[in-house]
Order: C-alpha cells, then structure tokens, then sequence
C-alpha cells in the first residue's frame, strides 16, 4: 500500500470536495471524506485514489441538509465488495459483495414484508435459498438468476398444502403436493387431496386372490 500522509488536505474539483489523507502522489489514500455534487457524500477508507476498505456512502435528502445511509460496509478498487449493508428504497440488503454486485451469502428484506436468505450470483437469487412470504408462505430450494430454478420445497401455509418437486425459471414443472396441517391453518382447501385407493378394491382383491390359490394348488 502507498504510503500516505498523517496531514489532512482538502482540494475541490469540478463535482466533489475531498478533505482526508493522500499518498505521495497526492492521491486519496488512508481516512477521508467526500462529498459530490449530486448530493451523495462517502465518508471511510481510500486506495491510491479509490474508495478501499470500510467506508459508509450518504445520499443528501432532497430539499434539506439531511443525509441517509445508502451502503455501509467493505470497499475495494471504488466497488463494493466484502460484507456489507445496503439500503433500498424497497428495503435492505445484508450480506455479500463482489465488484459492486451482491454474491456470496446475504439476507434481503423487503418493505411489504418479504424476506429472502441464501446464496446469490451477479445480484440476483442464484443457489440454495428460502424465501418467506408476508402471507407465511415460503419456498425452500433452489434459485437460478432470481427465480425458483431446480428442486424445492413451496409451503403454502394459509390453505394447508406442501408442493414438492422441481422449478423451471420460476414455473412448476413436476412434482407433487400433499396436505399439510389442513385443520389448523387459516384457509384449508376445499379441494384436499383423493386418498390413494385401488377403485374396485373388492374385485381387484378377489382376482388376486383366485390367482393366489390357484399358484398352490396340485
């Protein structure tokens, strides 16, 4: 790593204010703060010139001198990367990075109430997951580019059924579903599930076994 002063500079360009510490070539590098023209303001951890290491990312509120947090967490070469927390409009993300997407383990929660843990890949589901519904629905198996994508489990927890089997880019393709605790969730099925029965057992039964007899008889 480029040595760096223990001096604070501050110098301005054209669409950002720097005050922190820079290398011997007068690069940002060590602990500073910056703030951009267009409202965002990072305050952490710098390498020859890029955001490197732990620093936490503000966006300005429009209209007013308050700042959000937009990203907290491992910086490397300008880009997320490592652990980190990222706040959405739509919810937060926890988990992490790799050259500013999400991969790796993370957790996802969502504004209406959704929440998703398990492996991700170029910002999207991708591997091992579960997904909970609001509604206390959930899927547990396995993701392809954000969507349901091999074998899994879905759980429908309101009418009391669990389907088993395999997913196709979000669609059910084979599989089975079974009754699950229809009498003690919200809305049970009106349509359960047929025990499964031979249809005429007397006849198929008497059948087997004149043809049973008939193997021991002299």
């Amino acid at each position: 790593m480029p040595p760096f002063s223990s001096k604070l500079r501050s110098f301005f360009t054209r669409s950002s204010h720097y005050q922190g510490q820079v290398d011997a070539s007068n690069r940002k590098s060590g602990f500073g703060k910056q703030s951009q023209t267009n409202g965002l303001l990072y305050e952490g951890q710098w390498r020859c010139g890029l955001r490197h290491g732990y620093g936490i990312l503000y966006r300005k509120l429009k209209d007013t001198e308050l700042y959000v947090k937009v990203y907290a967490g491992g910086w490397e070469n300008g880009k997320k990367h490592g652990l980190g927390v990222k706040y959405y409009s739509h919810g937060k993300y926890l988990g992490y990075w790799e050259r500013d997407q999400r991969s790796g383990h993370g957790f996802i929660w969502f504004d209406n109430g959704d929440f998703y843990m398990g492996e991700w890949l170029d910002d999207c589901f991708d591997g091992l997951g579960v997904f909970l519904e609001l509604g206390g629905n959930r899927y547990h198996g396995q993701f392809r580019k954000g969507l349901k994508h091999g074998e899994g489990l879905y759980l429908h927890s309101r009418t009391g059924q669990i389907q088993r089997g395999f997913w196709t880019e979000g669609v059910f393709k084979m599989g089975e579903i079974e009754d699950w605790n229809r009498n003690q969730v919200i809305e049970p099925t009106i349509y359960p599930i047929p025990e499964i029965k031979l249809a005429n057992f007397p006849e198929v039964y008497g059948s087997w076994m004149e043809e049973y007899s008939k193997s021991f008889s002299v």
